[in-house]
């Protein structure tokens, strides 16, 4: 980690959903502390998360699964991953891995990949405390106002869903991918 004045550690208190756009948003709270952090992701990333958290296994590996497979075979931990950077209204993350000989290696990784990784391995998430500040005041006022916690419920509906779709699909459709 840069500087441990500059970062704090925040873990995941849910996953909510902007009530403007449906977006799913991931709300992060300093632990210790009372500071929230709100970040954006996609419908794919938050059910990806909501699955980390749940520890839901399926019988072939997701994308994440077989990420985190990967690490666990070569030797590789995770560290710790920072979400470190706010530009253009986009966050920026890093994750911190040691490989087989210690050495410390960082990989530039969207914050929605590395908060799944993170919750899977179990390892700490650290915010800079320029991206907890980047918020605006009236981002920090408007979000509570514009979330609502998935429930489980809302999870397996929106699995139902993708299950209905998936078996709609004809493979030839698909072509060569």
């Amino acid at each position: 980690m840069k500087n441990e004045k500059n970062f704090k550690e925040m873990s995941i208190t849910g996953i909510a959903s902007d009530t403007r756009n449906m977006q799913p948003v991931v709300v992060l709270k300093e632990k210790n502390g009372d500071r929230e952090l709100y970040i954006w992701i996609g419908p794919v990333e938050a059910m990806a998360l909501q699955r980390a958290i749940n520890k839901e296994v399926y019988q072939r590996p997701l994308t994440h699964e077989l990420l985190r497979s990967i690490i666990d075979k070569t030797g590789t931990r995770i560290e710790h991953i920072e979400i470190d950077d706010l530009r253009d209204h986009t966050y920026y993350a890093t994750i911190y891995l040691k490989n087989a000989e210690s050495k410390l290696v960082t990989v530039d990784a969207r914050p929605s990949d590395s908060l799944v990784l993170a919750t899977w391995m179990g390892v700490p998430i650290f915010v800079s405390e320029k991206v907890i500040e980047g918020m605006t005041q009236a981002e920090q006022e408007e979000a509570p106002k514009h979330k609502i916690i998935f429930t489980q419920e809302d999870i397996e509906q929106t699995d139902e869903e993708l299950t209905k779709i998936l078996e709609r699909i004809n493979p030839d459709d698909l072509g060569n991918a």
